[in-house]
């Protein structure tokens, strides 16, 4: 069979296809399969995330012309049933073929085993795949191995000259770390089951397998409960059903993900308390977000712990997984401080500090989750003291945490550097790894400046100071299961949850599979846009529910409004909270309304990406997109006398006329520095003064919400949005600046 796609020569013989899948399906032990005539992969068929450990190309193509012809030479079931049926779905969305057409193709996959720790932490993921003629060979240790190997099959698939196709491979992969999350916050702001399910079938297709639910705080208590019916009834008008419940779960396991709970105690408990007051340390009633943080369960009562034991109980109960999430973090012991029965009780159990009173708390409740037959997991909090080696621990205020709990022998899921309601750009997630203790933090220099201006211990503390000196040793790495990228909700609403979750936690998804030396952040975006674009093909609902926010803000003349925000990201480190900010200064605050383009603008604009790199590409010499180049800065220059027209009389976007004008402004000189290279005549000093005040202006800006010290202490830029499109206008001026006059 000839295949002359894109120029490549004939395809291999069958007797090679056949040695290639008899040497696929003898198993990895005999080493990766080797793919004929290696050679440099294009960028067309590269954008894989994560990126598998071992890839190999070959020449030629695998041409999808409908459905593939699935073989099972060995264990098959319900689940790699259904995993093949969604295969053959999302094939067809990603190629716009007819499901039930037949296509030529063959997908033959050996599961060798069964798998008794099927969505267990120990589940045998590792996969090969072959592609070479007419035939895909998919070799699993279990059936989470076929899963991930159908989620790296879905993104092989390329469109070309001749239509879509797969390229000839080799492909050995096994995930870097075990426990790979994502927590979502369910607590602050509800999300319906339909919404929880798209971020699962998203987790899918990247091979997260965990999704970590925050499913009670002080605002509310998120599961039906049978035994306790008020703290769904009254507190909590959204809730789950046990039902629900069960359907999640169940759906969940079928694409390869464990659903862990967490209900958080003894702080983060006013939802509870708040249904059942008799086990509240303090008053409950008219508290704010600071004051709410003060309140917690009471330990000098004993039935505070029969109603946890209980409650816990009904929970563990609906959650298969081993794996049950106590919280315990953040207890600050304002009530327990003012509370005189709590005082006796301490004194009275010896229990000198309230750090000793925590330890307390959370001994009696580990022993009652143990009984129930789980192993617990809390926040890193719960290490202050001894704790024993099987509870799991989740640092999350530093990457030192990781680091002194792993030294008192505990497993971890490292957080810090994760937390996608920060609002970082995913180069910065990217950056840090699970096995760096000094990723993430504060310096000593941040934490003197926080204390130096109040801010408070909920808000600061001093474990979240980075200790340089620190590394794990092997068997400290040994202990780390992996981690979550985590996403707190409290500025986040149903129809904001996509674009806070993705495409940033794709790219934590990378850094918890694939090996450690994958750290090109420009290699990493290159494939982050192709992919992103993959999720939104198989459902995801980012860019519709932002284009849908953009239309609520300027009905029938949204189009400028979509514009421009392709071409920002709001600002960092819970800066866009005002409400915060308000309390942070004694002010009554008034709720915060979603509806402002700081909500709905993306964390990291991938349009303001891909024009760095095409940026890139036409300062290191390449013109063959120049006339794109120009197209796209003069359509962003021209887009601010638009949007005036439309912002004229609206607030909101009244708001952003400065950030308007300077994208117009950056989009113009970068136009001058591509005329000048192009030319190759050097600006004059009046064009270089206003480019570099342009550009130095936006770099302030983002220096406003770099850390929560600026947060607090500088003015955020217009409508609380940072211009994306600097970094890449930067190029072609610094090209033009650097010719001599």
């Amino acid at each position: 069979m000839q295949m002359t796609r894109y120029g490549m020569s004939a395809f291999l013989p069958t007797m090679m296809l056949t040695i290639a899948l008899s040497d696929a399906a003898q198993g990895q032990e005999n080493g990766p399969v080797q793919a004929p005539t290696p050679r440099p992969a294009p960028a067309a068929i590269t954008a894989l995330m994560p990126q598998p450990r071992s890839v190999e190309y070959g020449d030629g193509w695998l041409p999808i012309t409908g459905h593939f012809r699935a073989e099972w030479p060995s264990y098959r079931n319900v689940v790699l049933e259904q995993a093949v049926l969604r295969f053959q779905n999302d094939v067809a969305r990603r190629t716009g073929l007819d499901v039930d057409r037949p296509g030529a193709a063959r997908l033959r996959i050996d599961c060798r085993d069964e798998d008794k720790g099927y969505l267990t932490v120990d589940a045998r993921e590792r996969y090969s795949l072959a592609v070479q003629g007419d035939a895909v060979m998919l070799t699993a240790d279990g059936p989470a191995g076929v899963l991930r190997g159908l989620a790296t099959l879905r993104q092989s698939i390329t469109n070309g000259p001749e239509g879509f196709a797969i390229p000839a491979m080799v492909i050995d992969d096994a995930p870097r770390f075990l426990w790979r999350g994502v927590m979502i916050d369910v607590a602050r702001h509800f999300f319906s089951i339909p919404t929880l399910k798209r971020q699962i079938d998203a987790m899918e297709l990247v091979k997260l397998n965990v999704l970590h639910l925050h499913l009670s705080d002080n605002e509310g208590f998120r599961v039906e409960s049978r035994l306790y019916p008020k703290l769904h009834d009254g507190s909590s008008p959204q809730f789950y059903s046990q039902a629900e419940v069960r359907e999640l779960v169940s759906y969940a396991a079928d694409r390869g993900v464990r659903i862990v709970p967490e209900f958080d105690v003894p702080g983060h408990s006013l939802g509870m308390l708040k249904a059942y007051p008799e086990y509240a340390s303090g008053e409950v009633h008219g508290r704010d977000y600071f004051s709410a943080m003060g309140s917690a369960l009471n330990p000098a009562k004993p039935e505070t712990f029969t109603f946890l034991d209980r409650l816990f109980g009904e929970m563990a109960a609906l959650f298969p997984d081993q794996y049950f999430h106590v919280g315990g973090d953040e207890v600050s012991g304002t009530d327990w401080k003012a509370n005189p029965h709590v005082q006796e009780f301490m004194k009275a159990n010896d229990l000198k500090t309230l750090g000793e009173l925590e330890s307390y708390f959370f001994d009696r409740i580990r022993n009652g989750v143990v009984a129930h037959g789980k192993t617990v997991i809390g926040w890193e909090e719960v290490a202050r003291a001894a704790i024993p080696d099987d509870v799991l621990v989740q640092p999350w205020r530093s990457s030192s945490a990781v680091a002194r709990v792993t030294a008192q022998r505990n497993r971890v899921i490292a957080t810090c550097g994760y937390y996608l309601d920060k609002l970082w750009p995913a180069e910065d997630h990217y950056r840090v790894d699970p096995h760096d203790p000094t990723a993430c933090g504060l310096t000593h220099k941040q934490f003197a400046q926080g204390k130096a201006i109040g801010l408070p211990p909920v808000i600061l503390a001093e474990d979240q100071v980075i200790d340089p000196s620190l590394k794990l040793s092997l068997a400290q790495q040994a202990l780390v299961l992996g981690g979550e990228a985590a996403l707190w909700s409290e500025m986040v609403t149903e129809e904001m949850l996509d674009g806070r979750l993705w495409p940033n936690a794709a790219v934590v998804a990378e850094r918890l599979w694939s090996p450690a030396s994958i750290r090109d952040a420009d290699e990493m975006y290159r494939r982050l846009i192709v992919v992103h674009d993959g999720l939104r093909i198989a459902g995801l609902a980012d860019d519709a529910n932002r284009r849908r926010m953009a239309a609520r803000l300027a009905p029938g003349e949204s189009e400028p409004v979509s514009l421009l925000l392709d071409l920002v990201a709001p600002v960092r480190n819970h800066a866009h909270n005002r409400m915060g900010a308000m309390l942070l200064k004694g002010i009554k605050p008034t709720p915060q309304e979603f509806n402002e383009l700081a909500d709905a603008a993306s964390a990291d604009s991938l349009v303001a990406r891909r024009f760095a790199v095409d940026a890139e590409r036409f300062v290191r010499g390449d013109r063959s997109g120049t006339a794109a180049l120009k197209a796209t800065l003069a359509s962003w220059r021209n887009n601010h006398d638009r949007f005036a027209a439309v912002a004229r009389g609206n607030p909101k976007l009244e708001a952003a006329l400065p950030i308007s004008a300077d994208i117009a402004a950056l989009a113009g000189i970068g136009l001058d520095a591509v005329a000048a290279v192009e030319s190759g005549r050097a600006p004059g000093a009046d064009w270089r003064g206003r480019a570099k005040e342009l550009l130095d202006r936006q770099a302030a800006t983002e220096k406003a919400s770099e850390s929560i010290i600026e947060v607090v202490t500088m003015q955020q830029p217009p409508a609380d949005l940072l211009i994306s499109i600097t970094l890449g206008v930067r190029k072609p001026v610094e090209a033009a600046v650097s010719r001599r006059p």
